[in-house]
């Protein structure tokens, strides 16, 4: 699903697909949450318009790194299934490869290598930063609803101030 048609869905305030990757469900919900928030006079048009900007880069690095991510897991992955056979052949450049993927002796490892533990760490980062910031994002929401279904217009001018 295209990161369009994820704001499309968003936008009109529709269920979360299924499936998703977590950069795509981290896009539809704070997408979601900034058109609720529009809809619902919290945020004026320029401002959302800024933060969508800012939402849709994010995005873009988070898709980015994720994929990294994913694909040193399939490279660990497929490496785990042959470890054992690896390790046993007695070769010491099968051995000293093995030592890197495991992280026993990091003073071997190679450049690349550190740029990827880097990037997956910040992805740890950023996933758990976003996490923060949707659950955050959902309580106020959620706090906003309740002052209006009770009509209590000076507690949500509290919550959003």
């Amino acid at each position: 699903m295209t990161a369009e048609e994820l704001e499309r869905l968003a936008a009109s305030d529709s269920d979360m697909p299924d499936d998703l990757s977590m950069p795509d469900e981290l896009l539809f919900l704070t997408l979601r949450t900034l058109y609720q928030n529009f809809h619902n006079g919290i945020v004026n048009r320029e401002r959302a318009k800024r933060e969508k900007s800012r939402i849709m880069v994010a995005y873009g690095k988070l898709q980015s790194e994720y994929k990294i991510m994913q694909h040193n897991m399939e490279i660990r992955k497929r490496l785990q299934k042959n470890m054992s056979d690896l390790y046993d052949c007695g070769c010491p450049n099968c051995r000293k490869l093995l030592n890197i993927f495991v992280g026993v002796d990091r003073r071997d490892i190679p450049e690349d290598i550190k740029q990827v533990n880097a990037l997956n760490e910040r992805l740890r980062d950023k996933v758990k930063e976003l996490g923060d910031r949707n659950a955050v994002l959902a309580t106020t929401i959620d706090r906003v609803r309740w002052a209006l279904e009770k009509g209590d217009y000076e507690r949500v001018k509290e919550i959003v101030n």
